[in-house]
């Protein structure tokens, strides 16, 4: 049988405020774990950036940083391991960050190929565009900021693209997977939930969609940022959902 359709309720910028707190919270009670967890995928966005200044296409490390906010829903239910761990009175460990990877239903399993097909789609439309304005670089160093007008077109249009793909991402992710974390409802149910929730509160929503989009773009860029902010946002996004979605 099909859990109950979760109802959201409307939520204002204090309560955007408030989670931005709970989550900061929850970071301090287990800083360690949570940064290092996090330190693993900023170790990653380290590797990818390098390789794209060593492949002579640094630009294209700004859509590899962009594409974060495609595939970071996927890593969500570590950290909400963690703060299953902190509900419990207990001292999250690495086996909470596992426990949380390993109890992803399937429904969650099918929501992260979403977003990662989306990523692989995005990412193959940034290196097309890329190869139209600014072409071959082999033969000369192409800087990671924009000093040309084919890099700003570029990146012009690279964002536009990634922002379409991130709106999509983030209204469907935005309470999906803690939905779907916590048994409360179906894939197509959490979807449906998730989208309804935004457009329930727009100004709030926006407000959070723009946090995270400047947040992650930056900390991507410079990855040992990843560290603290991914772990801080992860906790926040539960702290709203929470809000969102109450028991």
């Amino acid at each position: 049988m099909d859990p109950a359709r979760p109802q959201p309720v409307p939520v204002s910028h204090r309560d955007l405020i408030a989670s931005l707190s709970a989550g900061w919270a929850s970071l301090r009670l287990a800083p360690l774990l949570s940064m290092g967890f996090a330190a693993i995928f900023s170790l990653i966005g380290t590797v990818l950036i390098s390789g794209t200044i060593g492949l002579g296409i640094a630009p294209m490390s700004w859509a590899l940083a962009g594409g974060f906010l495609l595939v970071g829903p996927v890593i969500l239910s570590g950290f909400f391991g963690i703060t299953a761990a902190l509900r419990e009175q207990r001292k999250p460990a690495w086996r909470d960050v596992v426990r949380g990877l390993g109890s992803a239903p399937r429904g969650l399993v099918g929501l992260s190929l979403v977003c990662i097909l989306l990523f692989v789609i995005w990412i193959t439309d940034a290196g097309i565009l890329y190869s139209f304005m600014v072409g071959d670089t082999s033969s000369e160093w192409v800087t990671i900021l924009p000093l040309t007008e084919a890099l700003l077109r570029f990146k012009l249009g690279a964002f536009t693209m990634g922002a379409v793909f991130a709106l999509i991402v983030f209204c469907i992710t935005a309470y999906s997977v803690p939905l779907l974390l916590q048994r409360r409802a179906t894939l197509v149910t959490a979807i449906s939930a998730s989208v309804r929730a935004v457009f329930m509160s727009p100004a709030t929503h926006f407000a959070w969609a723009v946090l995270l989009a400047v947040v992650i773009l930056i900390s991507a860029m410079l990855t040992p940022l990843l560290i603290p902010a991914l772990p801080l946002l992860a906790f926040a996004s539960e702290g709203l959902y929470r809000r969102t979605f109450p028991l």
